[in-house]
């Protein structure tokens, strides 16, 4: 003959508290992630100053950046472009753009077609949620780009101060 319990089972009891806790605790970050992002109105007039008006394609141009960055000091990104790197077809500078620097231009790259591959492994700092753009020209003066939202969340710092 089996015994019902009349309460809940200790586990049960200990997840519940558990999950009551953590999602107060969540909230703030969850907070944080914008829905819905602003158009890139803070690039637009520099991307005309570099493109002299000419219109900019997407394609071409492949940006790899994670959504999420937990040290804004260092946020890796790829650009790679798909070019044969020939003296007919090659990309000749390569831009990479963010909103929220003071200076919008972060890079500017001249590339030839001596480089073989039209690729760009570094790293980049930012700060806050943001668009980062890659603009590449090619040597028949078109322009192609690529653009990403990144989060950077910020970790805190103790100040010798707090600590008694």
């Amino acid at each position: 003959m089996k015994i019902r319990q009349p309460y809940p089972a200790r586990r049960s009891v200990l997840k519940s508290i558990a999950g009551g806790l953590l999602l107060p605790a969540a909230s703030p970050v969850l907070a944080q992630i914008p829905t819905v992002r602003p158009p890139l109105e803070q690039l637009v007039p520099v991307m005309k100053q570099i493109t002299n008006g000419a219109p900019v394609r997407e394609s071409r141009v492949k940006l790899d950046i994670p959504h999420l960055a937990e040290n804004g000091h260092l946020v890796p990104l790829t650009v790679t472009v798909e070019s044969p790197m020939t003296a007919a077809d090659y990309v000749s500078t390569l831009y990479l753009l963010s909103e929220k620097n003071p200076r919008p231009i972060i890079a500017k790259i001249s590339l030839s077609p001596e480089a073989g591959r039209a690729a760009l492994t570094t790293r980049i700092r930012l700060a806050g949620a943001q668009h980062v753009v890659a603009l590449a020209q090619m040597s028949d003066g078109s322009f192609w780009a690529a653009s990403a939202d990144v989060i950077v969340t910020e970790t805190a710092c103790l100040d010798a101060s707090d600590i008694t």
